[in-house]
């Protein structure tokens, strides 16, 4: 089991066991919002939505300073379950050009044109509890872990060659952070401060293989070309991670809501980034090999902004005390420079039959994730 993994699952049972205690908390909640339903709770996830001020009191002993809208604190549990869908621009690339001399036609491939592309699934959870001051403490983990593989044999008139790629991309974050709800008019505001613990990486390989009828005048027979090439990007750390969202009435009546979320992390920890090409040829003139690769590591030090924006529906659930909530959302997030960059490149080639490079680059360059977000969860 890998660490992150451990981590999530004593998170799970540390609220588990949370619960438990609390329960004297709540042994006459759900008799009591039977009989006045006009407390029911109106928080979603750190701070759910804002009902409309005829489902609150209007007296000065239920009024908050900011309008009927931002409610009264409510201590309980804020848990949800989100589905991510990004799509992830930028990264490693690997990559070959075969040149032809006998045909003549050149041809190349990039593993950043065929790498991970289009949307990719990502789950988010998260787990809090707020006291009635409006203070709290919040657990959250987001997770993205894909691949893509690709391979294209090609045929030529008298030749072939083909290839084949691989593309791994995974990232997680976790994080434990102190949670303060609070009103700004007709806002409720929900902000956080914490630890991280965060890692991304990326590797990217690919293969080649070709062979090439070599001309009369140089012999006849054939030269066989083969190649590989791979790069490898990681950065892991802790660091600081803080937040603020906003949420407000779109609709009161039917329990609909606009949200924004938006969030920064400062993170520290090593960065190791590798390129590896390999190129070789057999020939009935002779034999040529060459390998390069390139290396750097370092302690490093990244920023990383997720912003969200989107509708939220919530209703109340008598039964147990509490509010069912349902959202959609807009999502980016930006993963910043790492701190190395590393490059190879190999070639191999007979001069009036062909020439092959391999082309392999682990970059320092940002990593983009836009895509859009659907959750669900129960506020009690």
């Amino acid at each position: 089991m890998k660490m992150r993994h451990r981590l999530v699952a004593m998170a799970v049972v540390l609220m588990a066991s949370s619960t438990s205690f609390a329960q004297s908390d709540d042994v006459f909640r759900s008799v009591y919002w039977e009989q006045e339903p006009r407390l029911l709770p109106v928080a979603f996830e750190n701070s759910d939505g804002m009902a409309s001020a005829s489902d609150h009191y209007q007296t000065d002993q239920y009024q908050t300073a900011c309008g009927p809208a931002c409610g009264c604190c409510r201590s309980g549990w804020r848990v949800g379950v989100e589905a991510t869908f990004l799509a992830p621009s930028g990264g490693n690339q690997a990559g070959w050009t075969f040149a032809n001399a006998t045909t003549p036609v050149t041809n190349s491939f990039a593993t950043s044109d065929y790498g991970i592309g289009g949307l990719t699934p990502a789950p988010r959870i998260w787990a809090s509890y707020v006291c009635d001051s409006g203070w709290g403490v919040q657990f959250r983990y987001w997770e993205l872990n894909s691949s893509s593989n690709y391979n294209d044999p090609f045929f030529v008139v008298g030749d072939t060659f083909g290839y084949a790629s691989g593309t791994n991309l995974e990232m997680y974050a976790f994080d434990l952070e102190a949670v303060k709800e609070f009103c700004v008019c007709d806002w409720n505001m929900v902000g956080t401060f914490g630890y991280r613990h965060a890692m991304r990486d990326t590797n990217e390989t690919i293969g080649f293989n070709g062979i090439i009828a070599r001309p009369g005048g140089l012999g006849g027979g054939n030269d066989i070309f083969a190649g590989t090439a791979s790069g490898i990007a990681n950065f892991e750390g802790d660091g600081l991670t803080f937040s603020l969202s906003g949420y407000r009435c779109s609709d009161c009546c039917w329990g609909l809501q606009w949200f924004w979320n938006a969030r920064g992390s400062v993170l520290f920890g090593d960065t190791y980034v590798g390129a590896l090409t390999h190129a070789q040829l057999i020939s009935p003139s002779g034999n040529a090999t060459q390998t390069n690769g390139g290396f750097a590591g370092s302690s490093d030090s990244i920023f990383v902004a997720e912003f969200q924006l989107g509708a939220q529906w919530s209703a109340p659930l008598k039964c147990i005390g509490g509010r069912f909530f349902v959202r959609g959302a807009f999502e980016y997030q930006n993963w910043g420079e790492m701190g190395g960059a590393a490059g190879a490149t190999s070639t191999v080639g007979e001069l009036n039959v062909g020439e092959l490079t391999m082309n392999a680059l682990a970059p320092s360059d940002s990593l983009d994730l836009v895509g859009f977000a659907f959750s669900t969860g129960i506020v009690w």
